[in-house]
């Protein structure tokens, strides 16, 4: 049974997307089916809600735990209710943007419990498609980390190397735990951190580079790509590398900057950021950026 006008659903297990910023981004379907499933949970380590959108959340499906990553990994509970009741797990933004959330379907798949996926609109969809930039432009999407242990890992601006080279504008999500652990609410990452920490990875690029980078003998196509895209985007300075900052997306108060890493660094504005670091704009895209936002 998929029909969200039906009041008694099937035992098993529910993925709904909320969509982004507001519980109201929430289709009306998902709405539906949160509310007739007998347990309900938010997944609550890969986003967050403020305080006044959790309680339009319960107003809307009723009320509902939060759950954090452990639970997740580790789902025994959630599927053995899943067995006897019908459970829903609610994803802000788009159910499936995380892998965990993939895994959780096979393992319904290898248990036999019955699952369903009811998508929303994810934070891949309003920065690619909503800001004026064109979605087919857009190379592979990174993570910036919080420096566990004092670790800097260059991996993400090399990603953002190889799609800078190929002309491709890159998505940039800002962590959201700094403990790594999954276990706390969500901190979001400042602008300013997440930019310091690009810094970071071209000071490791220049004082301690991976050793793919150096063993030139075994340079691929590949390596010779982002070789090429890490001289052209960090050779005049990363700071003057041009990027857009989107703040609290699907909000009311969402913003959208223009600017210079350093220039967006110096920005203070709460709550939840993800970054796009420019290739080259087509015209209507440079238009958009300008008079849109």
């Amino acid at each position: 049974m998929t029909l969200a006008e039906d009041s008694v659903l099937e035992n098993g297990l529910y993925l709904i997307g909320t969509g982004v910023g507001s519980a109201l981004n929430m289709s009306i379907g998902g709405q539906r089916i949160a509310t007739a499933c007998e347990h309900r949970f938010l997944e609550g380590y890969t986003s967050l809600l403020d305080t006044d959108e959790n309680i339009r959340l319960e107003t809307i499906v009723g009320a509902y735990s939060v759950i954090r990553r452990p639970a997740v990994e580790v789902p025994d509970t959630l599927l053995g209710l899943a067995k006897t009741s019908s459970v829903a797990l609610m994803v802000i933004g788009d159910p499936l943007q995380a892998t965990t959330h993939v895994d959780l379907l096979l393992r319904c798949r290898d248990e036999q419990i019955h699952a369903e996926v009811h998508h929303a609109v994810s934070i891949v969809d309003l920065v690619c498609a909503g800001i004026g930039l064109q979605s087919y432009k857009f190379g592979r999407q990174v993570t910036i980390p919080f420096p566990y242990s004092g670790h800097v890992p260059t991996s993400p601006l090399e990603l953002i190397a190889d799609n800078f080279e190929l002309g491709l504008h890159t998505l940039v999500l800002l962590d959201l735990d700094p403990t790594g652990k999954g276990v706390d609410e969500p901190l979001p990452m400042s602008p300013a951190q997440a930019i310091g920490a690009i810094h970071k990875m071209v000071e490791r690029l220049d004082d301690d580079p991976p050793p793919h980078l150096l063993e030139e003998e075994e340079y691929t196509p590949q390596m010779q790509l982002r070789k090429a895209g890490l001289s052209n985007l960090i050779g005049n300075g990363i700071g003057d590398v041009v990027g857009v900052l989107c703040s609290n997306m699907g909000r009311r108060e969402q913003e959208v900057n223009l600017g210079t890493l350093n220039e967006l660094k110096e920005l203070n504005i709460d709550g939840i950021h993800s970054l796009v670091i420019l290739g080259p704009l087509s015209g209507l895209e440079e238009e958009a950026l300008k008079r849109l936002h």
